[in-house]
């Protein structure tokens, strides 16, 4: 996703739900103050979201570890009596 693309078209839709004259009231710059908010907000949740998947990421790749040194201890004892 291309956050800034993504905020471009959010500030669009809200324009396109504007009448001329609250067009008019808001002013150019307030648009483009609303689509740097857009974007923020956009890249701190993304943000958060990506942090949130690593961290999940990380505890499965333990919790698999722990499960595979747990199966090689199982196999070396059968190993060791065999």
């Amino acid at each position: 996703m291309n956050i800034e693309q993504h905020a471009y078209e959010v500030v669009d839709g809200f324009r396109k739900s504007l009448t001329d004259d609250q067009l008019k009231g808001l002013g150019k710059e307030s648009l483009e103050e609303l689509h740097i908010l857009i974007e923020a907000a956009l890249g701190k949740a993304i943000s958060t979201a990506l942090h949130e998947t690593v961290k999940e990421v990380e505890a499965l790749a333990q919790s698999t570890r722990k499960r595979l040194t747990s199966i090689e201890r199982l196999e070396n004892r059968c190993e060791e009596e065999l």
